[in-house]
């Protein structure tokens, strides 16, 4: 969540989806020189939802044409999109791609088109390594803010006292973006608590949707009865609420859980209401602002012939139960 979310690719197009390409026309004094594509992997995903809306409202704003496809972590529907918007005359695409290997086949595919291209959430590379104009978080730098939340909330509730706990790595091994996030946490973790033994990580494998976690996470539970007091982090909130959820299905009170998320999209549905979770708290970044940014850069890019810039960073905002309430407004938007 970048956000990083990762979750098996199908390689089956769906009948008549590559003409369900959505058309966003800004007004009619639209630019029509300036066309702009926007390629997302979940697009029913609040994180997506928003971060596809800010795209749009800029689009509004700069008087541009928008073409949005949710691929649905489909590759082979990417690869058709992607050639659809060219066809259809766009000046620069930005993507998140379902997969990272499909780095070197879309910044091919742009180099030939002579259009411009920048990834959104995963950053991706080109045939020769080069890194393609990235907007998102900064993956290990998140990681590690989750790291030392943990450590903060570890050391307060008095846990060093305790010898059953454990931390829950929950991991979406096939996202580098995911992993670094992971490593990250880990890192900042062991640096404020250097004598936490290392063997009392579990590295749970998921696919990136909650359920995954929670299925994972319960085997987990089940594998290691005595284990009282857990800690979770993942790449993004689902991963953690996943965990989190399958401690309070194994009758786990929330007090001996330490989760803390990334992206904030679930915050409203757990802080909303008021009451403790073991859902600590998450990372939130608005990614609304970065489908806008990676929306205004490609514009202005395409207007001034100028470079893209290599990396743009999104900065990170710590929500929890008691901080939720200045967030409310922004994230509980129906």
């Amino acid at each position: 969540m970048g956000y990083a979310f990762h979750k098996r690719m199908r390689f089956a197009v769906p009948l008549g989806l590559c003409a369900a390409v959505a058309v966003l026309t800004a007004s009619a004094f639209a630019d029509e020189g300036v066309k702009i594509g926007y390629i997302n992997k979940m697009g029913e995903h609040p994180w997506f939802v928003a971060e596809v809306g800010g795209a749009k409202s800029k689009a509004s704003q700069l008087g541009v044409t928008l073409m949005t496809q949710d691929v649905q972590f489909n590759a082979d529907l990417t690869l058709t999109t992607f050639d659809t918007m060219v066809g259809d005359g766009v000046k620069a695409i930005a993507i998140v791609v379902p997969d990272k290997a499909l780095g070197p086949v879309v910044a091919e595919k742009a180099a030939k088109a002579g259009i411009k291209l920048i990834a959104v959430d995963d950053d991706i590379y080109t045939s020769d390594k080069k890194m393609v104009p990235y907007i998102g978080m900064n993956a290990e730098a998140i990681g590690r803010q989750v790291g030392a939340e943990e450590a903060r909330l570890y050391k307060s509730l008095g846990w060093d006292k305790f010898n059953d706990v454990r931390i829950g790595s929950i991991e979406d091994q096939k996202a580098d973006t995911c992993m670094r996030r992971n490593r990250g946490a880990e890192a900042a973790f062991f640096e404020a608590v250097p004598n936490f033994d290392k063997k009392n990580i579990i590295h749970i494998p998921y696919d990136n949707p909650m359920e995954s976690a929670i299925e994972n996470v319960t085997t987990t539970l089940t594998a290691n009865p005595d284990v009282k007091h857990w800690i979770f982090y993942s790449c993004n909130d689902d991963g953690v609420l996943g965990g989190v959820r399958a401690t309070e299905n194994q009758g786990i009170p929330s007090e001996n859980v330490i989760g803390v998320g990334i992206d904030g999209s679930r915050s409203c549905g757990l802080f909303g209401e008021g009451k403790p979770t073991g859902f600590r708290g998450s990372m939130y970044i608005d990614s609304a602002k970065e489908g806008a940014t990676a929306v205004e850069l490609l514009y202005n890019s395409i207007k001034d012939s100028k470079p893209l810039p290599e990396t743009t960073y999104v900065t990170a905002d710590l929500i929890t139960l008691d901080t939720f309430p200045k967030f409310r407004d922004k994230l509980c938007k129906k």
